[in-house]
């Protein structure tokens, strides 16, 4: 085996080269696509959400249906069904979409400047970013147009179609004629999204010169609005918005490169760090990366609970002071995707395998948590714990978790596989098919096959070895292979003929973890993990159905915990009673019963005055089985 080189950066593959291969997240990825997708446009329509359109189209004032940010909710559902329509379509889906596309185009071509936000036109049309009385907090100006402008690049992507990007580049031409130095007016985002989107917006466009001039975009305006917008946080006094100071809660309270930790709004929060993390790379800006970095840090050591989620505090949906992770925190869906996206800009800056350890939870236990089995109810808040009171809804007032679930499972067969030339990264263990101009590159069950047309092809893989596996070998071609270890990952470099394999082979033992010593509602506790699964105990299957107090057990200090082939996990208690686990992920399936993941372990107290062997840790093994 060769030296893999060193230093090269990854992106990853195009939206219509990696596809799900089978598997729970194939099957998953389905329900999504042909019950979720439908369920949740039909959801949007039959509150009046596309009526608001209609409204516009026909000069009407007053009227608007539902908060200011259904515009973007709508180009949010836009992007992630494109996204799925690529390997699961669905004629009908796609007739909607041009439906809702047509109702856009005939409310923006109402406006003589191409405005379209509907809240706005409706509701204070002469208050336009906040302006004479507004309050661009509320309306979501920026991030309306940001969610345009996404869904206008993942649906000409997915489609060919131009309908959405001509849309999105007159909105953004004329946010662009607005915002920017003197005599252009001072706003930023007031909730991020636009940040990363415009930086996308023009990549799309740099690498369509003829698409551009055709729809007359202005793709390096749109990276100087997106810089705009994190270069000018924290600079209030000459804002020409209402309110001038968006605070901690839209990180406003200081210049992007000066922040240092995870703070406000963790929706806002996650998206801006995700377009700052953008932007560093684009322009090489070190100060603006290593903020980045921190922040990244600051969240993954002290603020990341357990399932994958962030945002603890249920007060602006807000991040806490580290280390307060509470069981009954408030952890949104929207910012567990928003940190699922972050880290996959990250990676990109600095490939290391770690970032996929937290993006992992995300994707195994809060994404799939955050709808029902069926398909047609959905989480705002994903809790450690409940007391019976919390089941998922039919819909919401507001629905901002569906759209973000939409768009992470439409990106997800895209984060399984990154790319540089010969270079492939290998991130999430989910059955998949990479298309490559040289190669097929097929996962399935643990193993990688290289199919080629070519005599051999040169390739090195850099598989991720995940934190939870023990004992990690891998065989090429059946036969043990010695391989270096780069940042986390495991490295083959070889010529391959059609048919090699590389299979990963390991020990997935069940681990209890314990949280750092900081964590006060982890005092004396563990958690339950069997590889990246979260487990959890729901009262139906432990004592009382509805009775809170039956879970609040101690573990037994000796008995092992075992694995049933139908996923479960039983142990016994101290008191030599058994007790279930299942997967968070099929949390709540069965009603809105009990259920706890944090468990007092016996014999086990927690020292918070030592904090030896913690470092760059949060959650670590207390036992294996």
């Amino acid at each position: 085996m060769k030296n893999a080189a060193k230093n090269i950066l990854p992106d990853y593959p195009a939206l219509k080269r990696v596809s799900l291969n089978g598997g729970y997240f194939g099957d998953w990825s389905r329900m999504i696509s042909k019950v979720s997708a439908k369920d949740i446009l039909y959801k949007f329509n039959s509150e009046g959400a596309l009526a608001n359109y209609e409204r516009v189209a026909r000069g009407e004032s007053k009227g608007h249906v539902g908060p200011p940010w259904y515009h973007g909710l709508i180009c949010e559902c836009i992007r992630g069904i494109s996204d799925l329509l690529v390997h699961s379509y669905d004629k009908e889906l796609d007739d909607e979409l041009d439906r809702i596309i047509d109702l856009m185009k005939k409310a923006q071509d109402a406006d003589p400047e191409n405005y379209l936000n509907p809240y706005t036109t409706l509701e204070c049309p002469n208050q336009r970013w906040g302006d004479n009385g507004g309050n661009i907090l509320f309306q979501h100006e920026t991030y309306n147009t940001g969610a345009l402008a996404e869904a206008g690049v993942h649906h000409y992507i997915a489609t060919g179609k131009t309908s959405v990007l001509e849309i999105a580049v007159k909105m953004c031409n004329y946010l662009a004629d607005f915002v920017g130095d003197a005599p252009k007016h001072n706003v930023v985002g007031e909730h991020s999204i636009s940040e990363e989107s415009f930086i996308k917006l023009c990549y799309l466009f740099r690498e369509n010169k003829e698409l551009s001039d055709k729809l007359g975009a202005r793709p390096e305006e749109y990276l100087r609005v997106a810089r705009y917008f994190v270069d000018h946080k924290g600079d209030n006094a000459t804002r020409y918005t209402t309110p001038k100071f968006l605070r901690e809660y839209a990180q406003d309270h200081r210049p992007a490169r000066e922040q240092r930790e995870a703070i406000g709004h963790a929706v806002r929060a996650t998206l801006f760090y995700t377009g700052m993390a953008t932007l560093a790379m684009e322009d090489g800006d070190e100060s603006l990366a290593n903020a980045c970095k921190t922040i990244w840090k600051d969240v993954v050591d002290t603020k990341l609970h357990i399932n994958g989620s962030v945002g603890a505090h249920r007060h602006e949906e807000r991040f806490g002071v580290q280390y307060a992770l509470p069981n009954d925190a408030y952890l949104e869906t929207c910012a567990g995707v928003g940190l699922a996206f972050w880290g996959s800009e990250m990676f990109k800056m600095m490939p290391v395998a770690s970032i996929w350890e937290t993006v992992e939870s995300t994707v195994y236990n809060l994404m799939p948590a955050s709808v029902s089995e069926d398909g047609v109810k959905y989480t705002y808040e994903n809790p450690l714990e409940s007391r019976g009171n919390y089941d998922r809804w039919t819909w919401h007032g507001c629905p901002c978790c569906p759209p973000m679930l939409l768009k992470l499972a439409g990106f997800l067969p895209r984060m399984i596989f990154a790319q540089n030339g010969e270079n492939i990264w290998l991130n999430l263990y989910i059955d998949s098919i990479l298309e490559r101009d040289d190669s097929k590159i097929t996962l399935k069950d643990n193993k990688i096959t290289v199919n080629t047309d070519s005599d051999k092809v040169e390739l090195t893989f850099r598989i991720r070895i995940p934190e939870w596996s023990r004992n990690f070998k891998l065989a090429v071609n059946g036969e043990n292979c010695d391989f270096e270890r780069e940042f986390g990952y495991a490295v083959v470099s070889k010529a391959f003929a059609d048919g090699d394999t590389v299979e990963m082979i390991y020990d997935t033992p069940i681990i209890k973890y314990m949280a750092h010593p900081y964590v006060k509602a982890d005092y004396n506790r563990v958690a339950i993990k069997h590889g990246p699964l979260l487990y959890c105990a729901e009262s139906i299957d432990n004592g009382k159905y509805e009775v809170w107090e039956d879970l609040d057990f101690d573990i037994s200090e000796d008995a092992s915990l075992v694995l049933e082939e139908n996923g479960n996990i039983i142990g016994k208690r101290a008191n030599g009673e058994s007790f279930t686990l299942i997967p968070y992920r099929h949390w709540n399936n069965r009603g809105a019963n009990p259920m706890r993941i944090w468990f007092k372990q016996k014999g086990y107290i927690t020292d918070p005055m030592n904090t030896e062997g913690w470092e760059g840790k949060l959650y670590r093994p207390y036992a294996e089985y």
